[in-house]
């Protein structure tokens, strides 16, 4: 009787840790973000060139004890998008389509509806996705880039692209200048 007791507490335990990071409270929303972080300081630190071109441009570091997270999105025509994403496209890779999207409305604690822009794992249309890490590429672009780095493009009209980078980091993240 003692066992399966300790097993329906764990189990209730579980689920509301999951539950808290499926559905963050406004005060989770909130939590763990850095000031003064200006889109391109997060260039240089996360290691991505961003467009000359780019428009819309928004950053943001969230961080915490277990890990920090650094995002950067910005806005290119599609042309200057895929001139973007190809050096950072490990060797005999491409990006993928979004087969299995979030429902729409999903937000995270630490992703980009911090930014005031809807989570780009909700996208299907449009929408492709990648990922590289240093050192996957022997391009320049790829040997600069400092983490880990889940990469969104969303062509979210005909020839306008957002390019989304998420980057996670056990290590902590350097903090902006004040």
């Amino acid at each position: 009787m003692f066992s399966g007791l300790c097993v329906l507490g764990v189990l209730g335990t579980v689920l509301m840790v999951m539950y808290g990071l499926r559905h963050p409270t406004e005060g989770q929303k909130k939590c763990c973000w850095e000031q003064n972080v200006t889109p391109e300081w997060m260039a240089k630190t996360m290691g991505f060139q961003v467009p000359e071109t780019a428009t819309d441009r928004r950053a943001g570091l969230h961080t915490n004890a277990q890990y920090d997270v650094a995002l950067l999105a910005f806005t290119v025509t599609t042309a200057e998008a895929d001139r973007f994403l190809k050096p950072l496209q490990p060797e005999g890779t491409q990006l993928v389509r979004n087969a299995h999207p979030k429902e729409l409305g999903y937000i995270r604690s630490d992703g980009f509806s911090h930014l005031g822009l809807p989570e780009p794992e909700t996208f299907v249309d449009g929408m492709r996705i990648g990922g590289l890490c240093r050192g996957d590429t022997k391009t320049p672009q790829g040997q600069a880039v400092q983490f880990c780095t889940d990469i969104y493009a969303h062509e979210f009209h005909p020839g306008t692209t957002r390019i989304y980078l998420w980057a996670g980091s056990d290590a902590a993240i350097k903090k902006p200048p004040a």
